[in-house]
């Protein structure tokens, strides 16, 4: 009998992260997969748009730069989690400022510069570790009782420097956020 336990118990511990991980989402988008915990949401659908491609230019510097846009759709509230991966044609400093005009890290530019941030609003910008990076988080206060969350991180950052940057944003409480934040699990596709 205690055998059978014992088995019972081995198979239990085995099949749990099974369980975790069948409950995720994975969305590719360029050169990014991006999967999150989105079993406390409720239904959804995910809508992928049009890749985005346009040439940056300050002073000397010019790189292209593509930006692939996805959102999930929450069925039931008026709410939404929206994702970006910003891929740059040459590998860009992540962790110092821009310019000196432009003191918003690379990653933080990728931020500001997302298609989820509309118009100048207040925004704090605070560290936040994402999928093992360090990654940004944004809040942007707007017209609803909740913020929208942007979190921000580079997939490829070697020395300071990289080239694809995973935005995501949520608009859902804080709570429900920061559990679908804490469950992201990323990589180069």
């Amino acid at each position: 009998m205690k055998i059978v336990n014992l088995l019972v118990m081995l198979f239990l511990i085995a099949a749990t992260p099974a369980i975790a991980i069948a409950s995720g989402e994975t969305i590719a988008l360029g050169p990014a997969t991006i999967s999150l915990d989105l079993e406390n949401i409720g239904s959804y659908t995910i809508e992928k748009e049009s890749v985005i491609s346009m040439d940056h230019e300050e002073k000397d510097i010019r790189f292209q730069y593509e930006i692939t846009p996805a959102n999930i759709i929450l069925d039931d509230t008026l709410g939404q989690i929206m994702l970006e991966v910003h891929q740059m044609s040459a590998s860009e400093p992540m962790d110092e400022p821009i310019s000196e005009r432009d003191q918003s890290t690379g990653i933080e530019h990728c931020i500001q510069k997302s298609d989820m941030i509309h118009g100048s609003r207040e925004m704090t910008m605070e560290e936040y570790e994402v999928d093992g990076y360090d990654g940004v988080l944004a809040t942007i206060e707007n017209d609803s009782n909740d913020p929208l969350y942007v979190l921000g991180w580079c997939l490829d950052q070697k020395d300071g420097a990289g080239s694809v940057v995973c935005v995501i944003g949520s608009d859902l409480p804080w709570e429900t956020t920061k559990e679908i934040f804490d469950s992201i699990s990323s990589d180069l596709a």
